[in-house]
């Protein structure tokens, strides 16, 4: 009783023991490891965020999001507040930005806090002002609006301002080539500001150095598949000439085989003629060790060399 009692003991342990360690572990996975501080920011657009997401701080993973909430503005706008628990005591100067960014074009979705360099600190329960848009996407995206409506806004008119002055060349209109000249000007400034903007966003050391380590993984995974390929063709290859072999052992062996088989059928037809025999042999063996066995339990001195006793029914 007491051993068992023991092995319980342990058993017990063990399964609290084990508990523990996977609370821990979950803990650990949630960044829930310790007290926390309450932070928000606000979006315009919140896709890719949801419970869990990682708060970052320049890199540095310091949180996670805890809930996010729409918001009616007055001039009946959505916005989106995105409530964050930041590790107790972080220090996060009055001057940061909340950035929705991606580290890589495959990466999850993070906040990533760039910090300011006051020395205020923000108390816990404060706003981070926040700007979306930090992944490639979204700038690309952003880009891709802006083109749109420089092509609908100056590139238009602008045709349309050629087609009347050449029509004008020939006699059929009047139109003056100062406004022609004036959107060359406007086109001109907006495509400026457009290969600015796409020098500083889109290819900007950040994603640069991300699309660089993506081709490098892609190249990498390359080498790996092409190298896999030539493991596989060589085992192919192995397998071909393995099939071969047993071909040419099965057709070599297949006189062998019928002449095993001619023998084992003239067997059994032996045995099938001789079985009658065998079994009354068998049958009389059987007897014989019968009479055997119950003459040693009448006289166990036969074993060394005793007469049989007397029968009492024979007459004397």
């Amino acid at each position: 009783m007491k051993d068992s009692r023991t092995n319980y003991v342990i058993v017990g342990a063990f399964v609290l023991l084990m508990l523990g360690g996977l609370i821990t572990a979950l803990a650990v996975l949630t960044g829930r490891t310790g007290p926390t501080d309450p932070y928000f920011t606000v979006y315009d657009n919140v896709g890719g965020l949801k419970f869990g997401t990682q708060v970052m701080f320049e890199g540095y993973p310091v949180g996670q999001v805890e809930s996010i909430q729409p918001l009616r503005t007055e001039d009946g706008r959505t916005r989106f507040r995105v409530n964050m628990n930041v590790q107790s005591g972080w220090p996060i100067p009055v001057d940061s930005l909340a950035q929705v960014a991606a580290s890589g074009l495959l990466a999850a979705v993070t906040i990533d806090i760039r910090g300011g360099e006051a020395r205020e600190l923000l108390p816990p329960g404060a706003e981070i002002p926040g700007r979306a848009g930090g992944s490639i996407f979204t700038v690309m995206e952003d880009v891709a609006g802006e083109v749109q409506g420089l092509t609908r806004d100056s590139v238009r008119p602008l045709l349309d301002n050629i087609n009347k002055y050449v029509m004008a060349l020939g006699g059929l209109a009047v139109e003056s080539s100062p406004e022609i000249i004036e959107n060359l000007r406007v086109m001109s400034e907006d495509m400026s500001a457009f290969s600015r903007k796409l020098n500083e966003q889109v290819l900007s050391e950040r994603n640069v150095a991300s699309i660089d380590g993506t081709l490098a993984n892609a190249q990498k995974a390359s080498a790996e598949f092409a190298a896999m390929s030539g493991e596989l063709k060589a085992m192919s290859g192995q397998v071909n000439s393995l099939i071969t072999t047993l071909d040419g052992l099965v057709a070599d062996g297949r006189e062998d085989v019928a002449t095993a088989l001619g023998d084992m059928r003239y067997s059994l037809d032996t045995v099938a003629r001789h079985i009658d025999s065998i079994t009354y042999n068998l049958d009389t063996t059987s007897r014989n060790m019968m009479e055997f066995s119950r003459s040693l339990r009448q006289n166990p001195g036969l074993l060394i060399g005793g007469t049989p006793p007397r029968d009492e029914a024979q007459p004397r």
